[in-house]
């Protein structure tokens, strides 16, 4: 079946039990993760779902994105799977907030397209998240007009060796592969985002690979949130969601706009269903020989985060 065809259907049938209204005010303002691969985003995206007054797809967006071909990668020509303003057509955008709206659900796992009555409570405040965002801020942007970004990074030594053992086992089982058959590339697929210039890395080892993507994600991120009100992001590092749960993800929840009261001190405690094994902070260490020559290759992002979570701090 089209995958456009099926995303035509969800939208008709969405439109059968709420009207337009409704559904501009369930997708009104939402909250948008931004993060590297294996930052840890996923963890915080299942944890902040759970809460009361929050809503989600039920899953990562990457499920609607398969409705839109045109959205897989930039062009024809595959430079890279980066998403800007001239993807989000009016026929495109519409049907892009349909899809979402379509599998929307509330923290407790109620669908609204089963219960109407749902689109009603404009007091949800809709959370989104996939890695790829940190490669669609503008498309999301002109899809979403008044979204709010969460901006997640982590520190560079254990995000990237994250991301080597992700891509070990995703190449060992397909998991975690965005691109089976990625025409040029040399090995049999190539997992996560999917950012410009990554064929400059044909040949190159499983951590130039990993630290090229941790770059390419952050430093695309801080370059977008530059271009927006201050008031329309708040930064975190995995490291303080960790050590500081309870202030960290309060500070979150008053960014999303929800009233919770609940201890949050198990965060920490908790893993994700995209796990690989539990988090330490010495994990990285085993892939130490490899990762070290490539941190000043890194320095540059590394100040911008930086840089732009001063600039925040300095408003709030």
């Amino acid at each position: 079946m089209d995958p456009l065809y099926s995303a035509k259907q969800q939208s008709a049938a969405l439109l059968s039990r709420a009207s337009r209204h409704q559904i501009d005010a369930a997708l009104k303002s939402p909250i948008i993760i931004l993060s590297a691969p294996r930052s840890g985003s996923t963890l915080l995206f299942e944890y902040l779902t759970r809460l009361q007054g929050t809503s989600w797809i039920g899953g990562e967006s990457h499920q609607v994105f398969r409705h839109f071909p045109q959205l897989r990668v930039e062009s024809a020509a595959m430079n890279s799977a980066s998403l800007n303003e001239r993807h989000a057509d009016p026929k495109c955008r519409q049907l892009f907030r349909d899809n979402m709206a379509y599998l929307l659900r509330d923290h407790q796992g109620q669908s609204f397209i089963e219960n109407p009555e749902l689109f009603l409570n404009r007091t949800t405040q809709f959370i989104e998240k996939t890695p790829r965002n940190a490669l669609n801020i503008p498309f999301l942007n002109k899809v979403f007009p008044d979204a709010r970004f969460i901006f997640l990074h982590r520190k560079p030594q254990s995000n990237i060796a994250s991301i080597i053992e992700a891509w070990t086992l995703g190449l060992q089982t397909g998991r975690f592969m965005t691109f089976p058959k990625l025409p040029e590339w040399d090995r049999q697929g190539w997992c996560f985002l999917l950012p410009p210039g990554w064929r400059d890395l044909i040949g190159g080892s499983l951590a130039e690979i990993a630290s090229f993507q941790w770059r390419l994600s952050n430093q695309t991120i801080v370059d977008n949130l530059r271009q927006l009100p201050r008031e329309r992001y708040s930064i975190v590092s995995y490291e303080e969601a960790l050590t500081t749960p309870q202030a960290t993800l309060n500070k979150l929840i008053d960014f999303i706009g929800i009233k919770n009261s609940i201890s949050h001190k198990n965060f920490a405690s908790e893993l994700s269903t995209t796990a690989i094994t539990k988090p330490h902070h010495r994990k990285w260490e085993k892939h130490q020989s490899d990762i070290e020559p490539l941190l000043t290759t890194l320095s540059t992002t590394l100040s911008s985060i930086e840089l732009l979570t001063t600039f925040k701090k300095s408003t709030n």
